[in-house]
């Protein structure tokens, strides 16, 4: 009997799913925005007021728990519902139904996930890139035209592909100082794998297996930079004047500031104010005293070739 249920649901989502897609012109081209920056960069809390002030449509993680499948059913869902942004966190999770979703089952339908990300995982999986444009374009023609705004670490490797078949996507770069993302990047690997030296989070870079065997300080650095290179050398050879950068200390400075920027470059009405209290220093880690010590004499020692990374303020 479960089986069977599990069948009709099925069914009944993809009927659901075809019903919504057939709306869509097929000449319809999507706008989606990516946001795109490496692990402890303060990409979580820009999708979440991104999606809030802009009123953007954004992968719950409703959606995608029950609707990885049929996403557009989902979303059709939560187009229904009223949403309101927490602004609370856990290292990339978000609690509760309606709020916003790294989306990896979604992603990973269309995508798959094999590691190393950077060079196993950064095209569409063979037959799913009709399915993908047309849930983009459905899901911007079921919200008035507002475009999809997509959160996921993977996606870092993807910009060569989702330029080329998205030729209107747009792409937010949100960077933070390399020293503070390498701390925050140890503090997550002992909270979430309990250790620092033999896991990951997120994304792999290509050469994830030999950073392995550095010292957990050096690893974190080393992801860092080769997130940071990979995406800055895609978006300048592939999405030259699609894309802004955004600074995690500039936001936290002056958000309005740096949100009415955001908003003029992809020409997005803001439609709320920003929430008081949403914005706080935030992601301080709490880590081993001699590994703050290492990661900040790596990269003293290795000031040139790091240097680019490492935030200044104007």
């Amino acid at each position: 009997m479960e089986l069977l249920k599990m069948k009709t649901e099925s069914a009944t989502h993809s009927l659901l799913e075809q019903l919504l897609l057939d709306q869509v012109p097929q000449s319809y081209l999507p706008n989606p925005i990516f946001i795109l920056g490496s692990p402890r960069t303060g990409s979580t809390f820009l999708y979440q007021v991104m999606a809030d002030i802009f009123e953007l449509p954004f992968i719950s993680n409703l959606t995608n728990t029950y609707f990885a499948e049929n996403p557009i059913v989902g979303l059709a869902l939560q187009r229904s519902m009223d949403v309101r942004m927490k602004y609370q966190s856990n290292f990339g999770k978000i609690q509760g139904e309606l709020q916003p979703s790294e989306g990896s089952a979604v992603i990973t339908r269309w995508f798959g996930g094999n590691q190393p990300s950077q060079t196993e995982s950064t095209h569409i999986i063979d037959g799913q890139e009709e399915h993908f444009l047309e849930t983009l374009a459905a899901v911007e023609w079921l919200y008035s035209e507002h475009p999809l705004l997509i959160k996921n670490a993977w996606n870092c490797f993807r910009v060569p592909y989702l330029s080329g078949v998205l030729k209107n996507a747009r792409f937010v770069w949100i960077r933070r100082d390399i020293a503070a993302t390498a701390e925050s990047d140890l503090e997550a690997r002992y909270i979430t794998k309990g250790s620092a030296a033999l896991t990951w989070n997120s994304a792999t870079p290509s050469n994830w297996r030999q950073l392995q065997q550095l010292p957990a300080y050096q690893q974190v650095v080393e992801n860092q930079f080769e997130f940071n290179k990979a995406i800055k050398n895609s978006l300048m050879e592939y999405a030259k004047g699609r894309y802004i950068e955004v600074w995690y200390e500039d936001l936290v400075r002056a958000p309005a500031e740096e949100l009415r920027k955001v908003g003029d470059f992809l020409q997005l009405k803001q439609k709320k104010a920003l929430a008081q209290g949403c914005v706080n220093e935030g992601m301080q880690p709490q880590i081993f005293h001699e590994e703050v010590l290492g990661v900040h004499d790596y990269l003293k020692d290795n000031n040139d070739r790091f240097k680019e990374y490492q935030y200044a303020r104007n």
